[in-house]
């Protein structure tokens, strides 16, 4: 294990009780007998945070608000941590496609959260709980579900892949715990699945895919597929989601044809894409093996372990970090270069277009309908990466922000108006280009695929919307609402001590049942409760201070000015592209 994953992040024994809403049973767990072999979990009580009393499995403890029915309310929650799905990827499969596990005959005890693939977080400070856990038999899964071996049940399934930018996070964080939604009645699956090198990278003269991740996601879906049913849930109402890299994911899965017919809805919080070209793939490859000492071939990579392969993306990632601040263009033409829709490579490992498991990017597998069929629901925070950009105060020179948008390419009148639109930032102008760069890396990506597939929805099923939301709850230490924020609403898990660490306030419980509801809604229904995406743009905040509900939600028009700024980086690509030049000249 790494020394970078913090006390507050590392497992115990006691893991399963550290949600403080499901409380271990004592005594032998449900054992369930599933096509891949025979697994014994542990029962939890699903009990109100700060209170220890038992609830019998029978009472109804909750009931999601808004719901067009009112769901059944179960007060347990079975957890089955680390069933295996695949082959270990270790010797000869390790850098392939993984292998489905073979059926074991043993009874398994699935009591404890098993490897993971991150060895190290490689965030210092880590605004999700994600663990590492050591150990070669990475590839796992937990199921967390109120009715285990009750095959007729037929309860919607929730499968939850993790982000971390394709290098980090992991299956066994407690915040991916699925008691909320077992009280709900939703069977909830969270999948590990190969990072950095090992997942993504390229491995030159051999049957290697470069997409392992991906694979690895895939093959996840189709053991629930196989399997779920034993455990309560229905394999044919099954719903992806993730955040940020597992937004990113679930997008990938929509587009890429070998997952068709593995889900039939989708979920993204903060959706990050990388579309990768293969060839930068292959030259990223190249350069770690030189800074590794090793060729870049099956049988070079293979002297480097786990650890050692880590070790060196974090030098790699190191020396990219500085090569790219030493040779940073003007922040004028950083701002316009993020404006204008293009390539990113940003990101060292993720999904990479390889003309195989990937032929088509999402941004262009989006734009032609190729995910119009499947619903999706879409959020991201207010301010994002707003903690990444302090250090353009010193790069603005005494301008204001509405002169270095100008300089950008922008119309005077969208720069005075982004700038009206964020009273937040007037003392702190700085904050304002932050808040640009950061709409440039998840809320216009999120407004071209809404209207994308608004655009493809007549000519696929007609109840295939998009529904769009923003999260706008501010933490009382920031005055700011921030990447990862809204994860443990989703969950309904603010209870959990870490969300002090991340959120640093008092959220509000009634806006964890508002997100929760809302999603538990779509997973069951299909439906989130607000207008589908349309030519108006509306969709729902969360969090808005000047919201007219209680709980803390909004209808109405979302990111208008994401919506102009999309436009304006449109224009701004089609004068580049007739006068010859990238937007980075």
């Amino acid at each position: 294990m790494s020394d970078r994953t913090t006390t507050d992040t590392t497992l115990s024994a006691e893991h399963v009780s550290s949600t403080p809403i499901a409380v271990p049973v004592a005594g032998s767990g449900p054992l369930v007998r599933a096509p891949c072999g025979p697994v014994r979990g542990r029962w939890r009580t699903i009990v109100p945070p700060g209170t220890l009393a038992d609830a019998p499995a029978t009472t109804p403890v909750c009931r999601a608000p808004d719901l067009t029915r009112q769901l059944t309310g179960y007060g347990r929650s079975a957890a089955f941590y680390n069933i295996p799905y695949a082959e270990a990827p270790v010797g000869r499969f390790r850098f392939m496609a993984p292998v489905p596990r073979a059926r074991w005959q043993e009874e398994r005890a699935a009591l404890l959260p098993g490897p993971t693939p991150q060895r190290g977080s490689v965030f210092e400070d880590p605004a999700i709980p994600e663990p590492s856990v050591p150990g070669e038999d990475m590839l796992n899964l937990n199921v967390f579900t109120p009715v285990p071996g009750q095959a007729k049940a037929g309860l919607p399934v929730y499968v939850w892949i993790h982000g971390g930018g394709w290098s980090s996070g992991c299956q066994a964080s407690p915040w991916y715990d699925g008691a909320a939604f077992n009280r709900d009645g939703v069977v909830t699956v969270v999948p590990s699945y190969r990072l950095g090198f090992d997942g993504y990278g390229w491995v030159d003269g051999s049957d290697a895919p470069l997409n392992r991740g991906v694979l690895d996601q895939v093959l996840a879906l189709e053991w629930v597929r196989d399997n779920i049913a034993a455990f309560g849930g229905d394999p044919t109402n099954v719903t992806v989601g993730g955040q940020s890299a597992g937004g990113g994911n679930v997008l990938t899965l929509m587009t890429a044809p070998r997952a068709e017919g593995l889900f039939c809805r989708g979920i993204i919080e903060s959706a990050a894409v990388t579309d990768i070209p293969a060839d930068w793939a292959r030259d990223t490859a190249r350069q770690m093996a030189e800074l590794a000492g090793v060729t870049p071939t099956l049988e070079g990579w293979h002297t480097l372990d786990y650890d050692q392969l880590f070790a060196t993306t974090m030098d790699f990632e190191a020396h990219r970090t500085e090569l790219a601040a030493t040779h940073a263009p003007p922040l004028a033409h950083r701002v316009r270069a993020a404006l204008v829709p293009g390539e990113d490579t940003t990101i060292t490992y993720g999904p990479t277009v390889d003309g195989d498991v990937l032929s088509l990017g999402v941004h262009e597998a989006i734009a032609r309908g190729h995910s119009a069929a499947v619903p999706l629901l879409a959020i991201s925070t207010t301010h994002e990466f707003l903690t990444a950009t302090s250090e353009l105060a010193d790069e603005m020179e005494g301008r204001s922000a509405a002169e270095v948008l100008t300089e950008a390419g922008l119309d005077a009148g969208l720069a005075r108006d982004y700038v009206a639109g964020h009273p937040e930032h007037t003392d702190r102008q700085h904050l304002l280009l932050g808040n640009v760069l950061s709409d440039a890396m998840f809320h216009l990506p999120l407004v071209a695929w809404a209207e994308a597939r608004r655009c493809h929805r007549s000519t696929h099923d007609s109840n295939a919307g998009t529904w769009i939301s923003r999260f706008a709850w501010e933490s009382p230490a920031t005055g700011w609402s921030t990447h990862c924020f809204e994860v443990p609403f989703a969950f309904d898990c603010l209870a959990h001590p870490y969300c002090d660490h991340t959120l640093q306030g008092r959220p509000p419980q009634s806006l964890a049942d508002a997100v929760h509801g809302d999603w538990v809604r779509f997973i069951t229904t299909g439906d989130p409760g607000w207008t589908a995406w349309d030519e108006r743009g509306l969709g729902r905040a969360y969090g808005d201070p000047r919201g007219p509900r209680p709980d803390g939600t909004a209808d109405g028009e979302v990111y208008r000015l994401q919506r102009r700024l999309l436009a304006a980086g449109r224009s701004l690509r089609r004068q580049d592209t007739t006068q010859g030049r990238s937007p980075q000249d």
